[in-house]
């Protein structure tokens, strides 16, 4: 067999295969022969078919056989002759070559970076500091009690925070419009979930009230045929309800968990809780910088093939999470979540993927096995039946694969961090939940 390489651009690789005719015709003969142990051919006994009306009758279906098989037997003795390690799947093309002068193919496909790690040592962290504060606890119980508020009625005029109930029909030049009308709506004065000409008119009114109202549609508004557009709006506002939040007493407190310990409790609890988040989020912090670190250090070029698998892996974990009804029109969804949408983060994966790679070869790290376990037990607890958890996730490999890599990627972190410069800096615990919308630490 004859191999021969020729290097394309960046990464990518293309071999020439030439097969001997000896090993392609030998094939054939014994694949027709095993075909004419059981065929049946007038004038002949099974099995006593002579060779020539075999390949008469079956030459053309065995060669075509043989050439798949040959195909996919080949192509890795192909790649330990010339020691090259795809990345992927090749594009395969059979070349054109007479009966007779045997079999040629050529593979494209891309290569893996060769990396030398660089930097490992100069890698610089900024680990967050956080202290839980009573205004971070009363914080989060003002919420808690927020997402347990009731609306009552009232007989005031509607202020921001209320809920009015309304029905509404909207015209343009006099003719109403799909989607236009609707009755008995909800809606929370001040979130902005509403247009806002339309939930700018419904503050100040009380119950009973009818008015009209002008509407200005916003240029980019989802519906081409309203977008820029002005409507005139009837408006019927049919109830006025105020918030009304739980006072934290033993039955609220009974609903959230907490069946001794009063108000003491549920603070002691909400702290705990809030040091968890805040432990997570420091934890996340740190290995994003990490990342970065070991990212900006070594700048590799990575394969296309994997970028373009990992691109579709991710579509389709965004398409898991879509409505059924959306899920059916695989063209349609390539339009709607493009490659250009998804290729810097696919990159920054598949460069990751490789460089952590490589740093557990050179570090000659293995996984921790105490580790999966701990982490197993922790997604566990977060659920009632804790040891039903546990089993199901054990007896799903992939499940379980996931959870492996999780750990292997914390032991990297915690690896590169013993060679890192790491500085303290303190945070509130606003900062490091929301980083987009504070500075500070994390950031």
């Amino acid at each position: 067999m004859e191999v021969s390489v020729e290097s394309a651009e960046g990464l990518q690789r293309r071999i020439r295969v030439q097969i001997p005719a000896e090993r392609v015709e030998q094939a054939v003969d014994e694949k027709v022969r095993r075909v004419g142990q059981h065929a049946k051919v007038p004038g002949f006994r099974p099995g006593k078919i002579p060779l020539k009306v075999l390949h008469q009758r079956y030459g053309e279906s065995a060669r075509h056989e043989v050439t798949s098989e040959i195909i996919q037997s080949a192509y890795p003795e192909a790649l330990a002759q010339v020691d090259l390690k795809p990345a992927g799947q090749p594009r395969v093309e059979l070349a054109d070559q007479a009966e007779g002068q045997g079999l040629a193919f050529t593979a494209e496909f891309d290569v893996y970076p060769e990396i030398e790690l660089q930097g490992l040592d100069k890698l610089s962290v900024t680990r967050p500091t956080v202290e839980i504060t009573d205004g971070d606890i009363d914080k989060t119980i003002e919420q808690v009690r927020d997402q347990h508020k009731t609306f009552e009625p009232v007989e005031r005029e509607s202020l921001d925070g209320d809920q009015v109930t309304v029905d509404y029909v909207g015209r343009i030049d006099g003719e109403t419009f799909e989607g236009g009308s609707s009755e008995d709506i909800e809606v929370t004065l001040g979130e902005g979930r509403f247009l806002p000409d339309l939930e700018r008119a419904l503050v100040g009114r009380k119950a009973g009230e009818s008015f009209e109202v002008p509407v200005s549609f916003p240029e980019d508004y989802g519906a081409e045929d309203l977008a820029g557009k002005t409507a005139e709006f009837s408006v019927e506002l049919k109830q006025v309800t105020e918030p009304r939040r739980p006072e934290l007493d033993d039955e609220f407190l009974a609903k959230l968990g907490i069946e001794e310990g009063g108000e003491a409790a549920l603070r002691e609890k909400v702290r705990e809780s809030l040091r968890q988040q805040a432990d997570d989020a420091i934890a996340k912090s740190v290995k994003t910088q990490v990342m970065n670190g070991l990212l900006e250090a070594n700048p590799i070029d990575v394969p296309g093939s994997m970028v373009s698998e990992e691109m579709e892996r991710m579509r389709q974990e965004a398409v898991s999470r879509m409505p059924p009804q959306m899920q059916e029109n695989p063209e349609q969804l390539r339009e709607m979540i493009p490659d250009d949408m998804l290729s810097d983060d696919a990159k920054r994966r598949v460069s990751l993927g490789l460089l952590l790679a490589e740093v557990i070869k050179v570090k000659e790290l293995e996984l921790d096995n105490a580790r999966v376990d701990a982490k197993l037990e922790e997604i566990a607890a977060q659920y009632g039946e804790a040891e039903q958890v546990k089993q199901y996730y054990r007896s799903q490999p992939q499940m379980m694969q996931g959870i492996q890599a999780m750990v292997m990627e914390e032991q990297v972190v915690d690896d590169l961090i013993q060679q890192a410069s790491v500085a303290e800096e303190a945070s509130s615990l606003d900062a490091l939940m929301n980083p987009d919308n504070a500075g500070g630490a994390g950031a």
